[in-house]
């Protein structure tokens, strides 16, 4: 499932008993946990219906003996663990873990997350064939300007077709600095509900392409200060260092 898909099954109201969310675009883990955390937490049951736990400084016991303690208010119990990739459960924990894959309980929700996984181990073979696992993963670049103009679309905006490429230009493969420009695009559009080319230029700033050309200019100039920041810019907006060169 992708990080699309499960945004759309929430939106239905459509959800599971397990998430694992697993890949290295953190930004789809926090997103998943703000929906799903709205959805069955408020301010009254808080205190009752949440528990977070990170991997690294606890028990797979103490995650499942959450989620299997039914809430005092009622409603869906929701158990957040982070960092499962940094973690080495005993062989006993992960036989649980995997147990608790095939029957979960159904009145609560728990989300384990990872940044990566190592599929020869048994407990990523079975987190990643849960109904509920989310490969986090960045958007393939023929889809990174549908991608934008259905999140912009989403929030009740239309976006243009070169306005989204362009912002795509300027930002490059990055799904959480992608969503952060969009959204300050969006604040500066306003009322006006229609996104152009020019409204992202406004927001944006330059980009790869021209970076690549003022990078290149700085090195021939034998401007290491200017190089270094043009540099930098490319980095920061998730550009390979490979490619650079």
């Amino acid at each position: 499932m992708t990080p699309e898909d499960l945004n759309q099954k929430i939106a239905q109201g459509k959800t599971e008993p397990l998430y694992f969310l697993y890949g290295p675009e953190t930004f789809y883990h926090v997103e998943a946990i703000r929906a799903l955390t709205k959805k069955w937490i408020n301010e009254d049951n808080r205190d009752f219906n949440l528990e977070t736990f990170d991997a690294r400084t606890s028990t797979v016991n103490q995650w499942l003996g959450s989620a299997k303690t039914l809430s005092f208010l009622g409603g869906t119990k929701l158990v957040i663990v982070r960092n499962l990739h940094d973690a080495i459960p005993k062989d006993d924990d992960v036989q649980s873990l995997m147990d608790y894959c095939d029957t979960p309980v159904a009145e609560a929700c728990l989300i384990i997350t990872a940044d990566k996984v190592d599929r020869k181990r048994k407990i990523y073979k079975a987190l990643t064939k849960v109904k509920g696992a989310v490969a986090c993963e960045a958007p393939k670049e023929n889809v990174l300007i549908s991608w934008v103009q259905n999140r912009a679309k989403n929030e009740g905006y239309s976006m243009a077709i070169n306005a989204a490429r362009a912002l795509v230009n300027r930002v490059g493969a990055r799904p959480g600095v992608l969503a952060q420009e969009l959204n300050k695009t969006l604040m500066y559009v306003g009322k006006n509900k229609e996104v152009s080319e020019k409204d992202v230029q406004e927001v944006v700033g330059e980009t790869k392409l021209e970076t690549v050309f003022s990078l290149t200019d700085a090195l021939k100039n034998k401007n290491p200060h200017k190089a270094l920041q043009l540099l930098q810019n490319q980095l920061d907006h998730g550009e390979e260092p490979i490619k650079i060169l």
